[in-house]
């Protein structure tokens, strides 16, 4: 019998001073049509798209009826048709936060765009350094080919910059007065 290749070894977390916070947010995608927020930059001449470069600038609201909601921040970056059968969007951004509390930090974000699935959070940058997580992400809302919504559930870890910032009352990070999004901070450690 071979030796596995990999070996697990337990470790205590590296950063003491984490904080950790849950949002629900409102992705709007519009493909088509004099409000499209993204564009082909590498067309493909396959049957399934395979190869095909599209970037994004995606408006992310703290509510899903946009009309009524506030654009709390952009996911800017690119995704890729990488399957040659199934519609499969590998996707690479930044969640550039335009808000009060969170304005110019940013989560990188990478994964698969299926209907419903999960992007991972590799990093971030400003108030969310050193940030890690997932996304859970849906679509709410579709007109194919012409614009669709995804619901964003963000839980995420990061270095807690303030040492009173998980003291912040919940629902106060975006600031609308009709919808306030889910929104926990916790200190850990």
């Amino acid at each position: 019998m071979a030796s596995p290749f990999f070996k697990v070894i337990p470790v205590r977390p590296v950063l003491r001073d984490q904080c950790e916070i849950t949002m629900r947010l409102y992705l709007h995608q519009v493909v088509t049509g004099p409000n499209h927020n993204q564009e082909t930059m590498v067309p493909s001449s396959h049957p399934a798209s395979f190869g095909m470069i599209v970037i994004n600038d995606w408006p992310i609201y703290d509510g899903p009826d946009f009309n009524t909601s506030t654009i709390v921040a952009h996911a800017r970056g690119m995704h890729v048709q990488v399957d040659q059968v199934n519609n499969t969007w590998y996707t690479s951004m930044n969640i550039e936060f335009v808000d009060a509390r969170f304005n110019g930090s940013k989560l990188q974000v990478m994964g698969t765009t299926p209907e419903t699935g999960e992007w991972a959070i590799v990093g971030g940058t400003g108030q969310l350094a050193m940030a890690y997580g997932t996304i859970q992400h849906n679509i709410v809302k579709n007109n194919p080919g012409i614009e669709t919504t995804r619901q964003l559930d963000i839980h995420a870890f990061y270095r807690c910059n303030d040492y009173n910032e998980y003291n912040r009352p919940a629902g106060r990070i975006m600031h609308h007065a009709a919808v306030q999004p889910k929104v926990k901070l916790r200190r850990l450690g």
